[in-house]
């Protein structure tokens, strides 16, 4: 017993403090979702009446997670989610260069689905290096620009980092990059990202970007990649050539109407769930120094810098 326990108030009402690892569908987006599901259940490659209408669906959606984005609907692909996304544009980008050059980029704090996929790919023939970040969890741009090679073909550097929070100066970093080899792909995993800061591919200046539903309200299992023009991928899943021939399968009606109707209303929200979440990170903070209770700021306040990842 530390002493402070005793005086903590007792409530048994549930806090849910994971948001970052997934957040519960909006009551009007699931109402959406089961209607989808229920009625309008074609099969979007179908000619009839039904396929059509859900086809319109997907349309729409994709409409909503494009101008949420600030580019064009052609420029957006669905897949199941992040951890695909960043498949799909990791693995897709380094076997359609392969000729190219062999050499790829990542930062050391980078989401399993893009470290694990580096490691993958730096066993099957590519080089790999790995950015260090500084004590806050920021990569460098000059620090990475140093590691831009001639035969670098991919770089991926994460927007917000799920475990400590760290935002990355991606349009620097993709900037410092591209002043050293402007044919190399930059990549960015921005599921933590999108529906909680403002998030323009274009202004970032990235080639590929991916985006998870279930982070800001939507359904779990849908996501997508935003795919700059003229930016070539190689399709991991084959079929029946649906997103472009880019992500075979019959699209996920429900989950992407659901992901269309999230993207929309978190960005609406936006700046009013930013200032909640600020006021309330602050309260929380107050409380701890009340009870004395002893914490620490990950990214800032550190008594000494902690060892570079």
């Amino acid at each position: 017993m530390l002493g402070w326990e005793k005086t903590m108030p007792l409530n048994k009402t549930e806090i849910y403090l994971d948001n970052s690892a997934t957040t519960p569908v909006l009551a009007e987006i699931a109402d959406k979702i089961h209607w989808v599901m229920t009625q309008e259940y074609g099969n979007p490659s179908s000619l009839h009446r039904k396929g059509l209408k859900a086809e319109n669906l997907v349309d729409e959606a994709r409409k909503r997670v494009s101008q949420s984005l600030g580019v064009g609907d052609k420029e957006v692909f669905f897949t199941s989610g992040g951890t695909e996304s960043n498949n799909l544009a990791l693995i897709g980008a380094a076997m359609s260069r392969r000729r190219q050059g062999s050499h790829i980029i990542c930062s050391a704090i980078e989401h399993p689905s893009v470290l694990e996929v580096v490691k993958h790919l730096g066993q099957t023939g590519f080089t790999v290096d790995y950015c260090p970040v500084d004590a806050a969890g920021v990569v460098n741009p000059q620090v990475l620009a140093e590691l831009v090679r001639d035969d670098t073909i991919l770089v991926s550097i994460m927007l917000v980092n799920n475990e400590i929070g760290s935002i990355q100066p991606v349009s620097d970093l993709t900037a410092a990059c591209k002043s050293k080899n402007p044919n190399l792909v930059f990549h960015s995993d921005c599921v933590q990202g999108v529906g909680k800061i403002p998030v323009r591919p274009r202004q970032l200046g990235v080639d590929l970007l991916s985006v998870s539903a279930h982070k800001f309200h939507g359904p779990k299992g849908t996501g997508a990649l935003y795919i700059k023009p003229g930016t070539n991928l190689k399709g991991l899943m084959l079929g029946g050539g649906q997103e472009l021939g880019l992500r075979s399968g019959t699209e996920n009606v429900p989950g992407i109407v659901g992901f269309g109707l999230a993207i929309k209303n978190s960005l609406q929200n936006l700046d009013a769930n930013a200032h909640k979440m600020k006021s309330l990170k602050e309260y929380f903070i107050s409380l701890l120094d009340s009870y004395s209770m002893p914490y620490r700021i990950n990214g800032r306040g550190w008594p000494k810098p902690p060892p570079i990842f």
